[in-house]
């Protein structure tokens, strides 16, 4: 055997020596027996590879759901950019994760990233869309009405709107340029959206691996405690979005109500939304907001909105939001005259 066989028969050792493979749980969702749980999903990720080959193993997982699943995506594409090369195994079945991974169209996984055109190539009955742009946000729109055809006006119209501030929120905040391993290109946010017919239920998440809400907040609103305590701050009335200013970072009265108004609208319906930013995880539903801390955290926001539908819904879209934007001056009123009366009392005493 010659030298130069020799030096690939040994990179080739090498190579299959330090590849990682990281097989998917059996169980990848985050939902199981009715209970909500973020940690099984999100301990698979190990965000500190780099400059490694990695494997990513389908086939163990024989039980998931959709949204869990796109989540994989985005895992590559930080992989990629952290300078490793990542291929997927699956295995020939119609059930499991393997299966959903195709019905998403997600072995385009990188030619989506590189190409500015390109878009996943799914089952429309399960879509999941890369977000780059505007022309990807009106495209997730798009999709989602043609989805929701033949649902009630005012779940297609809830739905649009929810949509609409979170895809505007992934496009302004969760924006995340790769470094020269990707070529410096933008890694896109993903939606991905689901009609579980026997539940009669919508579940969506829009997901990105931004700056993160703690972050964002803390450019116009530092100290923030934890992640889960921002993303608390950002459901308050005029506190979360950029709301017609040139620069949102230099006044506090900059934002807008969206999240304020979505977060609202999913506890007056029979809906629940999760927001995953950093370690913290706030839950919204009909009941209450609760928020806690987690083991596990996700670099950038996700989140996860799940929609029960009713033959013959009691809300009114549009007599919501108003009310909802109503409230939300009121509560800024009150905020600003607080703040003046604050400002006149230190001036007083001093």
């Amino acid at each position: 055997m010659d030298l130069k066989t020799q030096l690939v028969d040994i990179k080739k050792k090498l190579d299959k020596r330090t590849v990682i493979i990281k097989k998917v749980p059996k169980i990848f969702a985050f939902k199981d027996h009715d209970v909500t749980s973020f940690e099984p999903v999100l301990e698979f990720f190990d965000w500190s590879l780099k400059g490694v080959p990695v494997r990513i193993d389908l086939r163990p997982c024989v039980k998931a759901n959709y949204q869990a699943i796109s989540l994989l995506v985005l895992y590559a594409w930080r992989l990629k950019d952290q300078g490793c090369t990542v291929s997927f195994i699956e295995k020939d079945a119609d059930v499991g994760a393997s299966a959903m991974w195709r019905r998403m169209g997600a072995r385009g996984t990188f030619p989506v990233l590189f190409a500015k055109n390109q878009q996943f190539n799914g089952n429309n009955f399960k879509p999941l869309l890369s977000v780059k742009c505007i022309d990807d946000f009106k495209k997730v729109i798009e999709t989602a009405e043609s989805y929701t055809k033949g649902f009630n006006v005012e779940y297609a119209g809830t739905l649009r709107y929810v949509l609409s501030e979170l895809l505007y929120n992934t496009l302004e905040h969760g924006c995340h340029f790769g470094g020269e391993s990707i070529r410096n290109v933008r890694i896109p946010s993903i939606a991905q959206f689901t009609w579980y017919k026997k539940a009669n239920e919508i579940h969506f998440i829009i997901a990105d691996t931004g700056m993160g809400i703690k972050r964002h907040l803390e450019q116009t609103y530092p100290g923030q405690e934890s992640h889960a305590d921002a993303v608390k701050f950002s459901l308050k009335a005029q506190k979360s979005g950029t709301f017609g200013v040139k620069n949102p970072y230099t006044e506090k009265n900059n934002a807008g109500m969206g999240l304020y108004i979505s977060s609202n609208i999913v506890r007056r319906m029979s809906a629940e939304m999760h927001i995953v930013s950093g370690d913290g995880v706030v839950h919204i539903s009909p009941r209450d907001i609760t928020s806690k801390t987690i083991e596990n955290s996700w670099p950038g926001t996700f989140v996860l909105v799940a929609i029960k539908l009713e033959k013959n819904p009691s809300f009114v879209l549009t007599k919501m939001m108003q009310e909802f934007r109503e409230a939300a001056q009121n509560e800024q009123k009150k905020a600003s005259k607080n703040e003046v009366n604050d400002k006149f009392y230190s001036n007083y005493s001093a």
